[in-house]
């Protein structure tokens, strides 16, 4: 046999010895589980997402609510996000092989980060990492052992940073709304008001039925469609906002200040941003919703 050979021979008695490595990891493995839901506290405060290619994101609980890098965020979210967690499936061992992390996606470098608990001190840290047919693998940080989980129990930590935020920029009890002025650069403010019998006036003459169910509609829950890059909020000065909504709830008690929105247009952008007088936060909301929610007093008076 000639060297060359000898070599090929070898050579395919590596890699043989390999594929059983390999084998007998998994087949040492399949009856070994991992119980991830017991090592997670519903009670958490804290949360930390660092994914490998993308900022932190950083989900606190604060006295008004859970906030996302330091936005409000949707609290159901995140609550749902820990009783999924709390009740997530026992986790199977697919591999103990350093040598599989890279391939897996669960390397320190290549996973995403999840820490649980206080920064200094996390109750619970899990390094997600690529799927499988079986799922989505995740290994404990400083331990060799590889797991599959349900993709379907943890998709919710992909989630990115807008997709956590409250996009409620306003939700009116609109049954208590008793007035509402609405003010358009140096025009002449419009004033919309309830009679005795609650019917909308605009200075006085009946409002138009329609548009106004349109209008309480939009206060009632106003959200956002997406939340505006910074380089588009500096953009604009609210300062001299292109509009205002006032919104007075009843009963009105002397010098009680208004819920007041102020909108703001940007040349070539199709939405209009607004953001609340009291609130430094920014939105975007279509051009066509900010049209109804500023509507001159032709708009808004009654047809009939």
């Amino acid at each position: 046999m000639t060297r060359r050979q000898l070599g090929f021979v070898f050579g395919v008695l590596a890699a043989l010895s390999a594929v059983w490595l390999s084998v007998r990891d998994r087949g040492s493995s399949s009856g070994e589980f991992l119980d991830l839901g017991s090592q997670i506290e519903l009670s958490v405060s804290e949360i930390r997402i660092t994914p490998p290619d993308a900022p932190v994101i950083q989900l606190q609980l604060a006295a008004e609510g859970w906030t996302v890098n330091g936005y409000p965020a949707t609290d159901s979210l995140v609550e749902d996000l820990l009783a999924q967690l709390d009740t997530l499936p026992e986790a199977r061992l697919v591999a103990q092989n350093p040598g599989t992390h890279e391939r897996m996606g669960v390397s320190a470098k290549l996973a995403t980060r999840v820490e649980l608990g206080p920064a200094t001190d996390p109750d619970a840290v899990l390094l997600l990492g690529g799927s499988g047919p079986e799922g989505r693998f995740i290994r404990l940080p400083d331990q060799p052992e590889v797991f599959v989980v349900p993709e379907s129990a943890i998709q919710d930590l992909d989630r990115a940073e807008f997709r956590w935020r409250d996009p409620t920029i306003v939700a009116i009890d609109t049954a208590a709304l008793a007035r509402i002025v609405i003010r358009r650069g140096s025009s002449r403010p419009v004033a919309v008001s309830r009679d005795e019998t609650r019917a909308w006036l605009v200075n006085g003459t009946a409002a138009d039925t329609m548009v106004m169910r349109l209008l309480l509609e939009s206060v009632a829950d106003l959200r956002t469609t997406g939340f505006p890059a910074d380089s588009f909020v500096f953009a604009v000065d609210f300062d001299q906002p292109s509009a205002i909504l006032e919104l007075y709830l009843e009963p009105e008690l002397p010098n009680a200040p208004p819920i007041s929105l102020l909108f703001a247009s940007i040349p070539n952008r199709s939405d209009v941003l607004v953001r609340r007088a009291d609130n430094p936060i920014v939105y975007a909301i279509d051009s066509r919703r900010a049209n109804l929610l500023t509507s001159g007093r032709s708009r808004l008076i009654g047809k009939d």
